[in-house]
C-alpha cells in the first residue's frame, strides 16, 4: 500500500501578512479614479488632460479607465466600494466652457470644487524642454500614500 501524503508547505497566514516592498503600491494604499464626465463634451484637450493626471497618480489609479458615453457618475461610485477607490477626481466641462476639477473620498466623503484656470498638458511641457526626460520611473510612486506608509524613524534635533 502507498503511504499517506503529507503537506509540507506553509502559507503566510493573516497574523503576517506581506510587506510592501519600496516603491510599490500596498492593499493599504489609497486608490483613485480620474474620470472625465461628458465623454463626448469635454474635447481632446480635457480627454489629454485626465490621462495625464491619470499617469501622475499612478501606480493607485485606474490608468486605463475608458469613459463611455453611456456612463454616469452613479456607475462609476457604485463600482468604487468593491475595487477599493478611496478617491474620485472628475473632470468637465460646462455649458459656459470652464473646466471643472471635482475631488470626491468615497464612499460618503467631502467632495471638493475647483475652477481649473489654466493647464498644461505633459505633451506641451516636453515640447518646450531642451532635453525633455521620460523614462518611465518617474511613476513607481504613490503619490496617495497611507499614513502607516509615511512613518520615519525620528530624528533628533541637537
Amino acid at each position: 500500500m502507498a503511504k499517506k501524503r503529507t503537506k509540507k508547505r506553509t502559507h503566510v497566514g493573516a497574523n503576517n501578512p506581506e510587506t510592501a516592498s519600496a516603491g510599490r503600491a500596498s492593499a493599504a494604499d489609497p486608490k483613485s479614479m480620474v474620470i472625465r464626465i461628458g465623454a463626448g463634451e469635454v474635447g481632446s484637450s480635457i480627454s489629454q488632460l485626465a490621462t495625464d493626471v491619470r499617469r501622475v497618480m499612478e501606480p493607485g489609479t485606474a490608468s486605463r479607465l475608458k469613459e463611455r458615453r453611456g456612463n454616469r457618475l452613479k456607475d462609476y461610485v457604485v463600482m468604487c466600494g468593491p475595487l477599493g477607490v478611496t478617491h474620485l477626481m472628475l473632470f468637465s466641462r460646462s455649458q459656459s466652457g470652464n473646466t471643472n476639477l471635482r475631488v470626491a473620498a468615497t464612499p460618503r466623503g467631502p467632495t471638493m470644487h475647483f475652477r481649473v484656470e489654466k493647464y498644461s498638458l505633459c505633451k506641451d511641457v516636453q515640447k518646450v524642454q531642451k532635453h525633455p526626460r521620460g523614462g518611465g520611473n518617474e511613476f513607481l510612486t504613490p503619490p496617495l500614500a497611507s499614513p502607516d506608509s509615511q512613518k520615519r524613524p525620528c530624528q533628533e534635533l541637537g
